[in-house]
């Protein structure tokens, strides 16, 4: 039994199409997963940055 039957036989998948279909299915979740982690850092960074500027622009009022 090779891997792709041993999956079709768990998941009652039968055709060739139902399994490509859920190979995609899978796929997009974890790019989906990823770009949702990627936003995440990114939206982190942003906050970082933005209170580095913040303190920057402080820092810079308070010297003149």
């Amino acid at each position: 039994m090779t891997f792709g039957e041993k999956h079709t036989a768990i998941t009652g998948i039968s055709s060739f199409s139902e399994v490509v279909d859920e190979a995609c299915e899978q796929l997009m979740d974890k790019q989906i997963k990823y770009s949702i982690r990627r936003i995440q850092d990114m939206e982190e960074r942003l906050t970082g940055l933005e209170r580095e500027l913040n303190e920057f622009l402080l820092q810079k009022d308070r010297d003149f």
